[in-house]
């Protein structure tokens, strides 16, 4: 019988220590579930301080490219602006006007184009000069182009020029006969020694001209009471040479 309770007992026991070690395990999972759920609350809380700090710098970061491409654009639009209000002299592609005194039989004839390039002609025929192989007379010519460089708008009429380059198609001196006529050729007279120009559009007033451009004016032979207050037609002013080219107008 002693044996038998003894056993029981021990049996007892063994059970009472099975159930304790499971509770304590019990117990030591539910602090460690606890543990790591306070810890997963500690990140969530944390984690929107770090996106909101790395939202704050990203958008100044993106902010840098759009301020070089928004700078980029401006100066392709002023480039573009540049190129599309490049002075142009005339709303017409060109002007024809002449240099001539209104006596004689010479004339400088030029087309001058709305981008400052111009070409032309100058004559003179005296048909008193005259001999083998050329009954007819003589003729000097010069046919010759250039481009007027750095134009500038002076005012609302005026327009200020450089006389770039300006080339003929022969040689001063040279002759040949041609139709019973000998040509000789000349220079480009009114333009030859001239290197800074102006160009008066119609509406520059009649007061604020030279002596000397007016003096090539074809309507400064009319009375003063006819004459207008303003030039009327557009006029090329030779400042070093005192020369004025007009158009018939």
């Amino acid at each position: 019988m002693k044996v038998k309770r003894n056993t029981f007992r021990v049996v007892i026991v063994l059970m009472c220590f099975v159930i304790g070690v499971g509770l304590l395990s019990s117990c030591g999972k539910a602090k460690e579930s606890e543990a790591q759920q306070a810890n997963s609350e500690t990140m969530v809380e944390k984690t929107p301080d770090v996106d909101v700090v790395e939202n704050k710098s990203q958008p100044e970061e993106a902010k840098k490219p759009v301020d070089k491409i928004t700078k980029r654009e401006e100066i392709l639009k002023g480039e573009e602006v540049t190129v599309s209000e490049e002075i142009q002299l005339f709303e017409e592609t060109s002007k024809e006007l002449a240099f001539s005194s209104g006596a004689g039989g010479w004339a400088t004839l030029i087309t001058l184009n709305s981008d400052g390039s111009f070409e032309g002609v100058y004559h003179d025929s005296e048909m008193g000069s005259s001999g083998e192989g050329y009954p007819h007379g003589s003729v000097y010519i010069c046919v010759f182009s250039g481009q007027f460089d750095d134009i500038k708008q002076v005012n609302g009429y005026t327009y200020s020029m450089t006389l770039g380059e300006i080339t003929t198609e022969n040689n001063e001196g040279e002759e040949w006969i041609k139709d019973q006529i000998r040509y000789i050729a000349s220079v480009p007279y009114g333009m030859e020694d001239g290197e800074e120009f102006l160009l008066y559009t119609p509406e520059t007033p009649i007061k604020e001209l030279s002596e000397e451009l007016l003096s090539w004016w074809p309507k400064g032979y009319l009375p003063e009471e006819e004459v207008t207050e303003t030039l009327s037609c557009y006029g090329l002013y030779n400042k070093e040479m005192g020369y004025g080219f007009f158009t018939n107008e």
